[in-house]
């Protein structure tokens, strides 16, 4: 598999950044995780960091090359990362428990899985359109859905912010799970936190990306998203991936991957050495306690 990947990640305006990310891929499978953790709850950060280990963690342990059933990963490991996530509450007598929300994505044999809880979204983006757009766990989405609500008037509504779903929270998460999608090259997976598509709507999004690989987008559109928001940045978090003909010529060029020729599992930190232009992890010191 051969693709063109872009990472970035931003304190924005808040105090530190509560946003997590990885990436990690076999040479037939990739794994994408961004994960949100909630402002005003205890140890969001933290909440989101497990997310994000459990899911690489147990990638690792059974991308061999490929996740025998996808679906079945995603829902699993997502549900067994919202039980670490109770679990550390309970060894380090929180107060309340930590919550975060999570969408994930494995990529393999051209097909994309995706299942995710909360607000961070996942979009395919394709010849200038948005191909696919998961649906936000907010209470503003469920206005759109009944008709009480349109797209334009969402974007400033108050409670915008307000989901129902996460991991973390008192009772069992909603897993959603979205149908697999065939992908070809040219379109770029995209999954990224509220500080971003808060920012940018879905039609300048599919616009900036039409013809033009993840590496030479992201890093602008983030500075976009983050200088409208101004003094009430939140944190603001993507990964975008441009899958590339499989003739494609690779030349060393960075965020340019060719899992086929990979020592191995490539993981977080090799992602960074191999995209880093700046400081992708502005913001994001060494959890403890996770």
């Amino acid at each position: 598999m051969k693709f063109a990947l872009a990472v970035d990640s931003r304190i924005g305006s808040r105090p530190n950044n509560e946003d997590r990310f990885a990436m990690t891929c076999s040479t037939d499978s990739v794994l994408l995780v961004v994960a949100d953790g909630m402002g005003g709850h205890v140890d969001g950060e933290v909440a989101a960091q497990i997310v994000v280990d459990v899911l690489s963690q147990q990638f690792r342990q059974m991308a061999y090359p490929r996740v025998a059933q996808p679906r079945h990963f995603l829902t699993t490991t997502i549900a067994d990362a919202h039980q670490a996530i109770l679990d550390h509450a309970i060894v380090q007598r929180l107060s309340e428990v930590p919550s975060t929300t999570v969408v994930a994505a494995i990529i393999q044999d051209d097909t994309l899985y995706c299942a995710y809880a909360g607000d961070s979204r996942l979009y395919v983006l394709e010849q200038g359109s948005v191909r696919f757009r998961s649906r936000d766990h907010s209470h503003v989405q469920r206005l759109i859905d009944t008709g009480f609500l349109n797209e334009i008037d969402a974007a400033n509504h108050p409670a915008r912010n307000r989901i129902y779903n996460c991991l973390g929270a008192v009772g069992e998460p909603e897993i959603e799970m979205i149908a697999p999608m065939t992908l070809t090259p040219g379109c770029t997976v995209l999954l990224c936190s509220d500080g971003l598509w808060g920012m940018v709507p879905d039609t300048e999004l599919a616009r900036v990306f039409n013809g033009r690989v993840a590496p030479s987008v992201l890093p602008a559109l983030m500075n976009v998203a983050e200088k409208r928001a101004a003094e009430h940045s939140d944190n603001l978090t993507a990964m975008a991936l441009t899958l590339l003909p499989a003739d494609t010529v690779m030349d060393g060029r960075d965020g340019f991957i060719d899992t086929a020729v990979l020592p191995g599992f490539l993981a977080e930190d090799a992602i960074h050495a191999m995209i880093m232009d700046h400081e992708l992890s502005e913001g994001l010191p060494p959890v403890r306690g996770a």
